[in-house]
């Protein structure tokens, strides 16, 4: 090789720069598989996330909790972002195209009401209702085909490291206190997100907590008149009592205090029947067949923070919130979406950065539910000298007031931005 040749390959190897590793990708872990859980998994995978994803779950198998009779409530922001990942129980839900909101108070000669439309706001429905086990179904089979595998019977905690999160079995379970492998080693994870959180009365206490003193009856109610997609919240002095349709009738939550749930559970049916129609506004008609199926008690339990480090709590492992308006799910699955996309876009390295990021963008909706929901649950239960009249004038305006009455209901639909 001639004296120029050489020189011209030197140049060439000087000028080629040094291959760049590829930049790792985080190693993320989900602790439970319920619907804020796997609608992560599933966001994440559609966005191409790179991260090493495993999901965890505690429940004996797939089937276990596919029998659970709750039924949700979800906004039509939350309808959209399941059907996007392909998991909307499509003909299982029923529409809720018609909210109306006042309150029982019999000592007043004027009770006005606010009636939320969703043909008003251009909407198909303002939300749906549907059962906890046919929504579950629906994201593990989209789960499935989108090859997100879970670990049942895989109950963890997370240990916090400096740089990492360590998935542990409960105290005793096994020795080495770490998750055992395919292969039989153990594992740590740059991000652990836990999304089992458990019903407020076996729950540990979190920073923000608040029993309202209420028991909530679940049941099921038909009325003389059909409900057309009608959803009722009706203020009481002792609790909201909520109807949504579901089929031809009512899924019903009444919220009353604890001895009086005690005691309409002893009573006979016909007698609950009579005190529940006594609280009804004329629009449903007269009550006729009403089945109480369980109770649970209420309280608001949540984390001021929801991010520790490497760990990030989402649902209600990050806040359990009153019944009322129905936004607690629909909070989770929001909180999913903006994590799922942040993850999406990040590598292990830059994975600080992106939680920072979250915080900040999840910080408004979630402040202003909480203030919100823990307002409506002890503000129309207020026994203040004018307190019945002031709630009365400010439902009167909020009807009045439709760019002001269309701003919270966008804002109840889609979440709370600042």
């Amino acid at each position: 090789m001639s004296e120029a040749c050489c020189a011209s390959v030197a140049r060439r190897d000087r000028a080629a720069p040094p291959a760049q590793p590829r930049p790792r990708a985080p190693r993320v872990a989900i602790v439970g598989a319920g619907p804020v859980g796997l609608s992560l998994a599933l966001r994440m995978r559609q966005l191409g996330s790179r991260a090493e994803l495993q999901v965890f779950d505690a429940q004996p198998d797939a089937q276990a909790a596919l029998a659970d009779p709750r039924v949700l409530a979800l906004s039509e922001g939350s309808r959209q972002l399941l059907q996007a990942l392909g998991a909307w129980p499509g003909d299982a839900a029923t529409a809720i195209r018609h909210i109306h909101v006042s309150q029982h108070a019999p000592g007043l000669s004027s009770l006005p009401r606010v009636m939320l439309r969703a043909d008003e706001a251009a909407l198909p429905a303002l939300g749906y209702t549907v059962r906890y086990g046919e929504l579950l179904g629906a994201l593990q089979s989209a789960a499935r085909q989108a090859g997100i595998a879970v670990r049942y019977a895989s109950p963890v905690t997370a240990r916090e490291g400096p740089e990492s999160v360590r998935l542990c079995p409960p105290a005793g379970a096994v020795d080495d206190g770490a998750v055992p492998e395919a292969g039989g080693s153990a594992r740590d994870f740059d991000l652990a997100v836990l999304a089992e959180g458990g019903a407020f009365h076996n729950q540990q206490q979190r920073e923000l907590h608040h029993d309202y003193g209420q028991t909530a009856l679940i049941g099921q109610l038909s009325c003389d008149r059909a409900h057309e997609g009608l959803a009722v919240e009706r203020f009481t002095p002792d609790g909201p009592v909520a109807l949504l349709p579901r089929g031809a009738d009512y899924a019903l939550v009444w919220c009353v205090p604890p001895q009086r749930a005690q005691e309409l559970l002893a009573q006979g049916t016909a007698d609950a029947l009579r005190a529940l129609q006594t609280l009804l506004p004329a629009v449903c008609g007269r009550a006729l067949e009403l089945r109480l199926l369980g109770s649970y008690p209420l309280g608001l339990n949540a984390r001021v923070r929801t991010r520790r480090g490497r760990t990030v709590q989402l649902g209600n492992a990050a806040q359990t919130l009153h019944p009322v308006a129905g936004q607690g799910l629909n909070l989770g699955l929001r909180d999913s979406a903006v994590l799922a996309r942040l993850l999406a876009e990040t590598d292990a390295a830059g994975l600080e950065a992106a939680l920072r990021r979250y915080d900040l963008a999840r910080l408004p909706d979630r402040a202003v539910l909480l203030g919100l929901t823990d307002l409506l649950a002890r503000g129309f239960t207020w026994d203040l000298p004018g307190a019945a009249a002031l709630r009365a004038g400010a439902l009167a305006a909020l009807s009045a007031a439709w760019p002001l009455r269309r701003a919270l209901q966008r804002h109840m639909l889609f979440g709370w931005r600042v």
